[in-house]
């Protein structure tokens, strides 16, 4: 499995990374979401995992504007907020801070 983390902050990505790794799964990680489109235009991901807010572009206009170049892939938001009402990207919202075995098991899930 492929696994692309976009997040501005450091140690999240490198906590991640690790995690997701150690799991067996590659792994690129960027800080903001127009490098994650690039890579997204670049190489075929299983799933996305990023931040919601962020510089740049937000967590949302990234899921929206990946699933217009690889309609099938899995997203998955982080946030500290909860998910809003109407979410025009249709991912999955993950709750930080992050339950990291629940957050492999949604993946493998």
């Amino acid at each position: 499995m492929r696994i692309l983390v976009v997040d501005d902050d450091d140690s999240t990505r490198l906590v991640l990374g690790r995690l997701l790794r150690g799991e067996g799964w590659t792994v690129d990680a960027c800080d903001d979401g127009v490098k994650g489109l690039e890579l997204v235009h670049a190489a075929a991901y299983d799933v996305l995992l990023t931040d919601l807010v962020m510089p740049e572009m937000s967590g949302i206009e990234l899921v929206v504007a990946a699933r217009a170049i690889h309609p099938a892939l899995r997203c998955l938001i982080m946030s500290g907020f909860s998910a809003p009402d109407v979410d025009p990207s249709g991912a999955e919202w993950l709750t930080k801070p992050l339950d990291f075995d629940a957050l492999v098991a949604l993946i493998k899930g």
